[in-house]
């Protein structure tokens, strides 16, 4: 009899630490539930892109003059730290700059039709030229020359120019699409927050269980 009533409270015994066994589990899947999630994001911001020229251009020859070239001209302003993108096609070979403005009045006054040695950007005898963002060297006026030396034909063509604060790579080829390439960065944080203990209810049914034993072996002891 001694030895029946000794393997209930070994059963119940059993059945309280299951429990509590059963209790520490849940408290572990309740503090994967009440996982706080703090996800924070940040972007590049795109810079304001400032349109400079956008459209056609004629180049006129020499034809019927005495000059060794023609020059056309686009004046702006930028900031030192900004950059300059954008892209040209014309239909006969032309010479391209970006100088300071003072430069290119003294390319005037010696009738110099260009030099490379003085442009922050520039190709010579191109139909087609793309230039990835420059930075601006110094602030102050800044003029584009694109120079034809045809004494046959007039150069007819389509020059697209942007100023940004980022270096932003533009396309802009000759049918007007345009495209502008920047990045976007995004980042995740996720901090977890616990639950200490055990859950009430899961810690009661164990002391019950426990209490339970006791009684039925002391009942039994006496009867």
């Amino acid at each position: 009899m001694r030895s029946l009533n000794r393997l209930v409270v070994l059963a119940v015994t059993l059945l309280s630490l299951v429990a509590l066994s059963s209790a520490a589990g849940e408290g572990h899947l309740a503090s994967a539930s009440r996982l706080n999630q703090l996800t924070t994001s940040t972007s590049s911001n795109l810079a304001p892109l400032q349109q400079l020229f956008n459209g056609p251009f004629t180049v006129l020859s020499t034809t019927e003059t005495n000059l060794p070239c023609e020059l056309w001209t686009l004046n702006f302003t930028a900031t030192i730290g900004q950059y300059l993108s954008g892209d040209l096609n014309s239909d006969i070979p032309v010479s391209f700059y970006v100088v300071q403005a003072a430069t290119y009045q003294n390319w005037v006054k010696a009738e110099n039709c260009g030099s490379m040695t003085d442009a922050i950007a520039g190709s010579l005898l191109t139909t087609s030229y793309s230039f990835t963002p420059v930075a601006i060297p110094n602030s102050g006026a800044w003029t584009i020359v694109i120079v034809n030396s045809s004494n046959a034909r007039d150069a007819d063509g389509y020059l697209a120019v942007y100023l940004s604060s980022i270096p932003l790579t533009v396309t802009q080829p000759l049918t007007g699409t345009i495209t502008i390439t920047y990045t976007s960065t995004t980042s995740s944080v996720v901090s977890g927050q616990s639950v200490p203990g055990f859950p009430t209810a899961s810690i009661l049914l164990g002391i019950m269980a426990g209490l339970a034993a006791t009684i039925i072996f002391r009942r039994r002891k006496h009867g």
